[in-house]
């Protein structure tokens, strides 16, 4: 008799440790479970894709709106989701989840600008890099808030991934990190300028320079034409200088960032070290269709770039590079 309730005991026991189980297996895999901790900063609509919608589609199905499959893409069923959601709050349900519904959704966070970001600022270029890939973010400062306008884009830094400015050297195959202003160059024909490219200007709230022949920034350690773009013809602009109108893909839009420029440039004088040249946010490069790290610069692909150079602002817009 002792022995059949001692075997019950245990099977209970079994039971409960079971039970015990998939209750916690059900907690891990259950949509209020997924969607706990999870936060957005960016505003979603019909067309969005990523973590923030998955974030938004695991809510909504935790809170009883049913958005469907959490697959990150911002379709019908989602929005239909989101509508009844704003109705059910008193919100205006135009089925467009900004701050207002992810606030009382409780998954709003506003993109914080990052430690030394200079007072001035009120456009961020946030690269985030882990080896030869960064996450970039762009954020912008409106009515004293930080608001991500364009997150986790998909960006390449350089080939031995990013050095902090002074320690690197030209031709080491790293990005500079550090905090860097929206660069302006002169060029030799008297243009100023933040923006230049071999392709079409998209918008650009700066100066946009159309390259030109004979367009070589100058790369050689030690010359005055160090960082700084000169008149050269293609036969004379030898690497490392680099000959703009030849490097038509990766040159076809880009930013300057103002790493290492001016006046006071380390490397324009023998026996400087130079820090950089001819660091730039531009197009990624590919190989059989594969970006590809850079020697030292920022690549994006051309939709995200042309919509981050539209957004920056000369004397507003700083480069936060940075490893993760």
């Amino acid at each position: 008799m002792r022995h059949a309730v001692l075997r019950l005991l245990a099977a209970a026991m079994v039971g409960l440790t079971l039970a015990a189980g998939v209750v916690v297996a059900d907690a891990v895999h259950s949509p209020a479970t997924a969607a706990a901790g999870c936060t957005i900063s960016v505003t979603l609509r019909v067309g969005s894709t990523g973590a923030a919608v998955r974030c938004l589609q695991a809510r909504l199905n935790a809170l009883g709106y049913s958005a469907g499959p959490v697959d990150g893409s911002f379709g019908p069923m989602t929005r239909a989701a989101v509508v009844r959601f704003q109705r059910a709050k008193g919100l205006p349900d135009d089925g467009i989840v900004g701050r207002q519904t992810a606030r009382a959704l409780r998954i709003w966070r506003p993109c914080p600008a990052p430690a030394g970001t200079p007072t001035r600022a009120r456009r961020l270029v946030v690269v985030t890099a882990s080896g030869t890939t960064a996450d970039v973010d762009l954020i912008v400062k409106r009515d004293g808030v930080w608001r991500c306008r364009r997150a986790d884009m998909f960006g390449r830094v350089g080939r031995n991934g990013v050095r902090p400015l002074r320690q690197r050297r030209s031709g080491d195959g790293t990005t500079p990190a550090g905090i860097f202003r929206l660069g302006t160059m002169r060029a030799p024909d008297g243009q100023t300028f933040q923006f230049f490219g071999n392709g079409r200007n998209p918008g650009v709230p700066g100066t946009w320079r159309q390259v030109h022949a004979g367009d070589c920034w100058g790369a050689t350690p030690g010359t005055h034409r160090y960082n700084k773009l000169v008149h050269r013809s293609a036969s004379t602009c030898n690497s490392p200088d680099e000959y703009l109108p030849s490097i038509t893909g990766a040159y076809s839009r880009a930013a300057i960032i103002g790493a290492n420029l001016g006046p006071r440039r380390s490397g324009d004088q023998p026996g400087e070290p130079p820090y950089a040249a001819a660091i730039f946010l531009h197009r990624h490069s590919y190989t059989d269709g594969v970006s590809q790290p850079t020697s030292g610069c920022v690549s994006l692909d051309d939709t995200d770039l042309a919509a981050v150079l539209r957004r920056l602002v000369p004397g507003r817009t700083w480069f936060v590079i940075r490893s993760a």
